[in-house]
């Protein structure tokens, strides 16, 4: 099973209704946003941060950065980046470098930052680097029950 079709299968499960959309190849949320036409802040970016004996999946706008200072005041707990092992090693069935936009698919505790949730839509990576799946924020929201959120991106900053 593709990553995109596990997500859709829980998106079905949930009665949460969904549109896929194909791109051109890309390395990163923000080039996947440009290249499928979509506005970056409603493309939702995973980010794998790993604390003790545990990894969570901050989400946040494809235009924006991870605060972890910010994410750190608000869990309770110290957060690093997780590698790129443990990328691959908790979603295996991801292409290389990529995170799906929905890592409670595979069991990953997840933390929605507050800015995707105020917008309408959202457009969630499959983790194949060539789909995003276009969602309502509500339908999403209904579905989730229990989202852990609060406040903890800022602008991104040049590399």
């Amino acid at each position: 099973m593709t990553t995109t079709h596990k997500i859709e299968e829980y998106l079905r499960k949930h009665d949460v209704p969904y549109e896929v959309l194909d791109h051109a190849p890309s390395s990163t949320s923000l080039r996947a946003a440009r290249l499928a036409g979509v506005r970056a802040d409603r493309l939702v970016k995973a980010v794998l941060l790993a604390g003790d004996d545990c990894h969570m999946a901050a989400l946040v706008p494809a235009d924006r950065d991870v605060r972890l200072g910010l994410l750190q005041q608000s869990h309770g707990e110290h957060l690093h980046l997780a590698d790129e092992a443990e990328v691959r090693h908790l979603f295996a069935d991801c292409d290389p470098g990529a995170m799906p936009g929905l890592p409670e698919v595979w069991g990953i505790e997840t933390v929605w930052d507050d800015d995707l949730l105020a917008q309408p839509d959202l457009y969630l990576e499959t983790g194949d680097h060539r789909h995003l799946i276009h969602v309502a924020t509500r339908h999403l929201r209904d579905a989730l029950k229990v989202m852990t959120h609060c406040h903890f991106c800022g602008p991104k900053r040049p590399h």
